[in-house]
């Protein structure tokens, strides 16, 4: 190679190199500008990560609360067991209570029906007593009927015949013993109704 081929190559060479260092100097440039975008890019994160950050302390608030509800929530189970407690209590109290009920409602039943059926029993006893003095009251009305008549029969004999006076007296004694009969059974029986 000849000097003059050496000093081409060289400038060549030279030339090449300024432009590749040209190139890895607007390269670098751009890595410059990427970093930049990278720096930037790395506040963007910061400021997420801050935001995160706030968003942690947030949900860290809310998981407090959370957490304070969660307590709430027990003592409120807490307290409907309790109220359960004091139902299953009450509704035994209110079996216990429909049971002593229904018993006395047997009882109060059997006394009723014991008592219907003396009471039954008493007016059939009654009725019965009704009807012998309803059958005594008819016979009563017969005799004294038929003595009426024999009265008017003797005041007619009485009228017609002055000597049959003395027959009359002993009728008119016996018709007096048979009044005095009938008027000791009718104040009986009016005893007996008072009664």
């Amino acid at each position: 190679m000849s000097p003059s081929e050496y000093r081409e190559l060289v400038e060549f060479l030279t030339g090449k190199f300024a432009e590749i260092e040209g190139q890895f100097v607007r390269s670098n440039g751009q890595f410059v500008q990427i970093d930049g975008r990278f720096a930037q890019i790395d506040g963007h994160f910061v400021q997420i990560d801050g935001r995160f950050a706030q968003i942690d302390g947030h949900f860290a608030q809310i998981d407090g609360q959370f957490v304070q509800i969660d307590g709430r929530f027990t003592q409120i189970d807490g307290k409907v067991t309790q109220i359960d407690g004091q139902f299953a209590r009450i509704d035994r109290r209110f079996d216990d209570l429909t049971l002593q009920i229904d018993r006395r409602f047997s009882l109060l039943d059997r006394r009723l029906e014991a008592f219907q059926a003396e009471v039954g029993e008493r007016f059939r006893e009654v009725f019965g007593h009704f009807d012998d003095i309803y059958r005594r009251l008819e016979r009563l009305e017969q005799e004294y009927y038929a003595i009426s008549q024999q009265l008017r029969r003797i005041e007619a004999a009485l009228t017609d015949e002055s000597g049959r006076r003395g027959i009359l007296d002993r009728d008119l004694a016996t018709l007096k013993e048979l009044v005095a009969l009938l008027q000791a059974r009718i104040g009986d029986i009016e005893r007996r109704l008072g009664g």
